[in-house]
């Protein structure tokens, strides 16, 4: 049977094939992109301006995307921000704004991740990114908002001069990004017109803006100049006080006048207090500084009082004074009043009542115990420390860093460090047991407690001159023993001593006649 006259059979017009065409296109585009997911953060990511800021995006599930091209464009503009193919950076389509500025983490895109870091924001910086990843078979994106913003100075009023029987007051305030608000206040909060607003940008893309307000007799209470911004979604206010009665039968420039001794007076108040807040936080960085020396100086010698540091040290034989007495070991030393039937050498001290250590350092980190032994009555004077190996023998010469020795010395009672001059040390009770501390490559010096590893002080910046450093003793005090002991810093406590080794037992303290000529 044939149709009706008129009428044909249906068939797909040329629109109708394109659409179902691209319908299809469509359904394989979506039906790949399942494959290849993009996720961004879902909320927008907040920096201030010359930061460094990082936008996230990820591949979900998380896949290795090194293989991927990943792009990420400015969504007004449709510019390259950044273009990466198959494991390089591509840098032909970027952006000039972004030459140099832009990294995609290495590390991260074997684990899915897509993050993009920017450096050195600026207010051109703030907008909308698309993050884009495509391969052969699926391309997927997702939009990350970048919101930068900048925090100008604070609201700076003025005088513009008298003007409709009032005050013109002017204020100002530059830096800022976006564009912020403007606003005037009276006492109460209510926001006052402005006659005048305006706002310039500089060549970095920071905003300055402008108003005036006409302030007359009629406001009561502070008036204030409020500046808000819409990314941080704060406000920096600055007030003005003026009261009533001021404007009665006042002349022009009265008011003017007094407005501007003020707003002098307010300004002279606020630069004090700014002076004053940054003198204390200068006292409060100089104190920092020093407590950071102090922990830099305590880690130091802490780091000395490892058990491979530790050194074995014995008297030189050959250096002792002859009124000093080694013990057979040369482990200890004391002072006897007979002249010792020793050879004058010229490595022995004739003046001063000083002794050497036999080892000789040069290089690293060394430590050794001395312990002091026997009644320390007032008159009781040692010293221990180190020296130069050319320090002098002959003659007088000063005990202290200008000749060579750093050491701590025990005087009538007082603990000292031998500085120049003297430097009183308050220690209750005085050690008994110290760790001599030798740091060569630091050229530092430091004593510690081994009873309690208190530290004693510290000789920092020594000035070795490249020679080899010996252990010193100085003794001038009869009843009294130095004794070099093989101890560990592992146990602090007293029991780790013991009487020093000697050929026999010393007579009762007595101080030596001769004893101030010996400082």
């Amino acid at each position: 049977m044939g149709l009706p006259w008129g009428c044909s059979r249906p068939s797909l017009t040329g629109h109708a094939r394109g659409l179902l065409t691209s319908l299809v296109t469509l359904l394989f585009l979506r039906l790949g992109s399942a494959q290849l997911r993009v996720v961004g953060p879902g909320h927008p990511v907040t920096a201030t301006v010359g930061q460094d800021i990082v936008l996230p995006c990820h591949l979900s599930p998380r896949r290795d995307a090194r293989t991927l091209e990943v792009r990420w464009i400015r969504d007004h503009i449709s510019e390259t921000v950044h273009h990466y193919r198959n494991g390089e950076n591509l840098y032909e389509e970027q952006m000039w704004a972004y030459v140099g500025r832009t990294e995609l983490a290495r590390d991260g895109l074997s684990a899915g991740s897509l993050d993009l870091r920017i450096t050195g924001l600026r207010p051109s910086d703030d907008g909308r990114y698309i993050c884009t990843v495509e391969d052969a078979d699926a391309y997927d994106e997702d939009i990350v908002e970048l919101k930068v913003s900048a925090t100008g100075t604070d609201p700076h009023l003025s005088l513009g001069g008298y003007e409709a029987g009032g005050v013109r007051v002017l204020c100002r305030s530059a830096g800022w990004y976006p564009l912020p608000q403007l606003l005037w206040r009276d006492a109460h909060g209510q926001h006052l017109p402005s006659v005048s607003q305006s706002h310039s940008q500089d060549q970095e893309g920071l905003f300055e803006i402008e108003g005036a307000v006409i302030m007359t007799g009629s406001m009561e209470g502070p008036l204030s100049c409020v500046v808000r911004t819409s990314h941080l979604q704060q406000e920096w206010k600055y007030s003005l006080h003026i009261a009533a009665p001021f404007f009665h039968n006042a002349q022009p420039w009265m008011v003017a006048l007094a407005l501007v001794l003020m707003i002098l007076a307010v300004s002279i108040g606020l630069g004090v207090y700014l002076f004053l807040k940054k003198a204390a936080q200068s006292r409060e960085l100089v104190r920092k500084d020093a407590k950071m020396v102090e922990q830099a100086a305590e880690l130091a010698w802490r780091r000395l009082l490892l058990s491979h540091n530790q050194v074995k040290v014995t008297l030189d034989p050959h250096t002792a004074h002859p009124l000093l007495v080694l013990s057979q070991d040369n482990s200890s030393v004391r002072w006897e009043r007979e002249w010792q039937q020793v050879p004058d050498t010229p490595e022995r001290f004739d003046n001063r009542w000083c002794v050497l250590g036999h080892e000789e350092f040069r290089e690293g980190r060394h430590f050794w115990e001395v312990d002091v032994e026997g009644e320390r009555g007032k008159y009781s004077s040692w010293a221990v420390g180190v020296a130069r190996a050319s320090v002098k023998r002959k003659g007088y010469f000063k005990r202290c860093t200008e000749g060579g020795i750093w050491a701590v010395q025990y005087k009538e009672g007082q603990l000292m460090s031998l500085t120049s001059p003297r430097t009183p040390l308050s220690l209750s009770p005085v050690p008994t047991r110290i760790w001599v501390c030798l740091d060569c490559t630091q050229q530092q010096v430091s004593f510690i407690n081994a009873d309690n590893g208190v530290e004693i002080f510290t000789f920092t910046a020594a000035s070795f001159n490249g020679e080899s450093i010996r252990p010193w003793f100085w003794l001038r005090t009869q009843g009294i023993q130095l004794c070099l002991r093989d101890s560990t810093p592992q146990t602090l406590s007293p029991a780790l001593g013991g009487s020093c080794p000697s050929p026999a037992t010393p007579a009762s303290p007595l101080l030596d006649p001769a004893g101030a000529a010996q400082e």
